[in-house]
């Protein structure tokens, strides 16, 4: 039986882009989303057999873990590999000094707590089955950081932390996991706030003069590597941090 893949952030850009992607090469999906699903609710009449949706809090480690059991119990499918998405940005773009404390443990919260809430519901389901495939997404300021989005650029660096120490306490499970990290990616941001947009362009306008190929990342230049690491082919890279940047060291 094939294995299983996991999403989260699936009703995000990328994971709907995710989910999109393997769903026409055959393979079954727990899409995990928050409240959301305008992205993938196409995706769940196209291919009703093959998705179950998840709708839950990350933060909430008992409701994730009994939400997530029960689909498993009920589908019978057996999760064998996760693509992990979910993230809360930065919002209130200011320096350190200036950030509301509450905005910031919002945003650590989320994307610290929620990671270990992720992995700590579906690595027991692996562990059983001696085997388990983990992307994370972390970002490149992981290691140039990100002026006015500390709280963002610091979470990003604990999750790639997390999966570097995870990969050694799993490693005889059976179970690797990797952070894959892009620079910036060419995304729809209708859904986001005015003020959201304008830090994105502005970002991504200074940024794109530094990277060699001139261009945001797309999805296609992050999916070939994520199915390469969650693949049968992978049996040996796990613990590493992949930067996709177009060159952009």
């Amino acid at each position: 039986m094939k294995k299983t893949i996991i999403i989260t952030g699936a009703n995000g850009n990328v994971g709907s882009y995710f989910a999109a992607q393997y769903l026409e090469l055959g393979e079954n999906l727990l899409l995990i989303i928050h409240e959301k699903d305008h992205r993938i609710i196409g995706l769940k009449k196209k291919y009703p057999k093959q998705i179950q949706i998840i709708k839950t809090d990350l933060i909430d480690l008992e409701a994730l873990k009994k939400k997530l059991n029960k689909a498993i119990k009920e589908t019978g499918w057996q999760p064998g590999r996760l693509i992990h998405t979910a993230t809360k940005r930065s919002h209130d773009f200011k320096p350190l000094v200036d950030t509301d404390p509450e905005i910031w443990k919002q945003i650590v919260l989320m994307n610290l707590v929620g990671t270990f809430n992720i992995l700590k519901s579906v690595i027991p389901y692996f562990r059983k089955n001696k085997y388990g495939k983990i992307v994370l997404f972390g970002s490149n300021v992981t290691r140039i950081g990100l002026p006015k989005g500390s709280a963002y650029s610091a979470s990003k660096a604990g999750i790639a932390n997390i999966s570097r120490t995870l990969a050694a306490e799993e490693a005889k499970n059976n179970i690797i996991i990797n952070t894959v990290s892009p620079g910036p990616i060419k995304i729809d941001d209708s859904q986001f706030s005015e003020s959201y947009r304008k830090f994105r362009e502005e970002y991504y306008n200074k940024n794109i003069r530094d990277i060699p190929l001139k261009r945001c990342a797309s999805f296609e230049d992050i999916l070939g590597l994520c199915k390469f690491l969650l693949s049968k082919e992978n049996s040996y890279i796990t613990g590493e941090e992949f930067f996709i940047t177009g060159g952009k060291i």
